[in-house]
């Protein structure tokens, strides 16, 4: 069991999974992404900092979206995560993108640099997040937007993460840290991090709720994705002799959304906030 700090082992684990991180076929962060860089109404010329940028699912749609006249920054703590995502970089040859290793709870970059700040999927791992929520204001320019998302808790009828029930009784039977979704509302719920955001000079902030479809081309395949993410800190932490039946029970539930075509589609619920200066 790692017993390191809850910062160290999402480092870890994103070290862990960065080379097949959003790369095994599932359609979920993306999708995503695209939606949060069309919420944040990013327009060309725009300079834009990603915090946790992952492989780049929201870096890549916000360079397309600021155009070469602007910039987007990707920054995560994984220097894994970051190397592989530079190499895609140069390989698209996106000159309007840079990436760095950087803590997402405070960026170094100056005061009004950003037009926007924008975190998919990602913020809401950050510690101590209505202290950000004050740094990332900082480093906005006037009229600037903070963008955020992160899946949504699901308690009712019965709990569920990433729209199945098995993956919500192992993530609560094997839990890594409290504070880090889905043991803990991401964000601290709709009405705390509005409040939040409220008191770190934001106004303006807009909430949506939205069901993304998780898609997968078997069930084998959407179990193999769990490893590649988050949730590795979950297997990492049960022990080995569970791996086996927990996965067959997470395949056996997403068998049920398989659809006509032979895909699996899985609505999945996602809130997003934007937030204005």
């Amino acid at each position: 069991m790692n017993t390191s700090s809850p910062e160290t082992a999402v480092r870890q684990t994103f070290d862990t999974v960065a080379g097949s991180y959003d790369q095994n076929g599932v359609e979920y962060f993306r999708p995503i992404a695209a939606r949060l860089v069309e919420l944040a109404a990013l327009s060309a010329g725009e300079y834009v900092l990603d915090i946790g940028c992952g492989r780049g699912a929201a870096l890549f749609a916000a360079a397309d979206a600021v155009g070469p006249s602007g910039q987007v920054v990707g920054i995560d703590v994984s220097p894994a995560m970051i190397a592989k995502t530079a190499a895609n970089l140069r390989r698209r040859h996106a000159n309007g993108a840079v990436v760095a290793v950087m803590d997402g709870a405070a960026p170094g970059f100056g005061p009004g640099y950003f037009d926007a700040v924008i975190g998919s999927n990602s913020v809401h791992m950050v510690p101590h997040l209505e202290s950000a929520y004050g740094r990332y204001r900082t480093l906005l320019a006037p009229g600037g937007r903070l963008a955020v998302c992160a899946p949504a808790s699901v308690l009712e009828p019965e709990p569920r993460v990433f729209g199945l029930r098995s993956i919500a009784a192992a993530a609560a039977r094997f839990s890594v840290s409290p504070r880090v979704y889905p043991q803990e509302e991401a964000f601290g719920g709709t009405e705390r991090a509005t409040a939040d955001l409220r008191r770190a000079g934001f106004s303006d902030v807009a909430v949506h709720v939205e069901d993304v479809l998780l898609r997968a081309d078997s069930p084998d395949q959407l179990v193999s994705w769990t490893w590649t993410h988050g949730m590795r800190m979950m297997w990492d932490t049960m022990p080995a002799e569970h791996h086996e039946t927990v996965a067959q029970e997470i395949a056996a539930e997403a068998a049920e959304y398989v659809t006509e075509s032979g895909v699996l589609e899985i609505p999945s619920p996602v809130r997003y906030f934007v937030a204005r200066c």
